[in-house]
């Protein structure tokens, strides 16, 4: 990345990828939940109310974006920890929704197994329709990823909303595909029983298969809430260039954007003192909310 998109700038950078993600969520949302009431399906209530939560996370994405960098009288480094609380907040939700769609459509295939009772699954428009959800969401999802990385892989947000398009993205295209599968089986086949329970297998399948994402994106998020050193190779190879130090001379924390290097001070690093602005400025090239700070243990 050249030092002009630096200071264009990678806060630039992410809010216009969220803009992007909140204007395309909001078509994606529109047609999740518009096809979960014309069929009632578990799956698509999964598939929609996961696209609205990625809507209403990118519109909150898009505020904090704007107000993280600020200074305040309590928080005069920033508010930078909104970043990180955002990521923790939205990967929880997408937890309890996952678990409330599988509690949901197993409460319906209990009923066909124990009881007899159940209906045929209104499946015709959903081929058509996990193909163009699919197409949508894997591109957004390529968008932020690409977005994430001219970042310098520093923006929490915008890598749980690739995450989270991403799993959008497959579970659409999975449902598009379990449904096309399901056309071709006669309903008094042995396999006949999917008509009407399809639903909690295709659903408890997502689930099952993207639950982990959730999971990772919480647990990086926390440990940057809490203070947690960092490991990420970019980031520390980029400290090594800039300060000609290895790796177990400094530390390094990251909470959102903010990258903040402590070096402690003894006879390797006493030297370095005088040319903290140097190397903040060459770590700025590729950090622009970097700090160093020089600390006596």
């Amino acid at each position: 990345m050249n030092r002009k998109s630096i200071n264009l700038t990678q806060k630039q950078i992410e809010n216009r990828a969220l803009i992007v993600t909140t204007v395309v969520n909001a078509i994606i949302t529109g047609a999740g939940i518009w096809m979960y009431f014309l069929t009632d399906l578990q799956m698509m209530f999964l598939d929609g109310f996961f696209s609205l939560i990625g809507l209403l996370s990118a519109l909150a994405a898009v505020l904090i974006s704007k107000v993280s960098k600020r200074s305040t009288k309590h928080y005069p480094h920033g508010l930078y920890f909104l970043e990180p609380l955002y990521a923790v907040f939205k990967s929880v939700l997408l937890i309890i929704m996952m678990v409330y769609a599988v509690v949901s459509s197993a409460q319906i295939a209990f009923n066909y197994f124990i009881h007899g009772e159940g209906q045929i699954m209104e499946t015709a428009p959903l081929p058509l329709y996990g193909a163009v959800m699919a197409v949508l969401c894997l591109g957004l999802a390529f968008f932020n990823r690409s977005q994430y990385k001219k970042t310098n892989s520093t923006s929490t947000m915008l890598r749980a909303e690739a995450q989270t398009n991403l799993i959008d993205g497959l579970q659409s295209a999975a449902i598009g595909v379990a449904v096309l599968i399901l056309q071709f089986i006669p309903l008094e086949s042995t396999l006949g029983f999917l008509h009407y329970t399809g639903d909690f297998f295709v659903v408890t399948v997502l689930c099952i298969w993207s639950i982990k994402e959730p999971f990772v994106i919480l647990f990086s998020a926390f440990r940057e809430l809490t203070g947690g050193v960092t490991k990420e190779k970019a980031v520390c190879d980029a400290v090594v260039n800039a300060t000609e130090l290895g790796e177990d001379c400094f530390t390094v924390y990251k909470i959102g954007m903010k990258i903040k290097v402590c070096i402690p001070v003894n006879e390797k690093t006493e030297s370095h003192i005088r040319e903290k602005e140097k190397m903040l400025g060459t770590l700025r090239q590729n950090y622009e909310s970097a700090e160093i700070e020089f600390v006596i243990r």
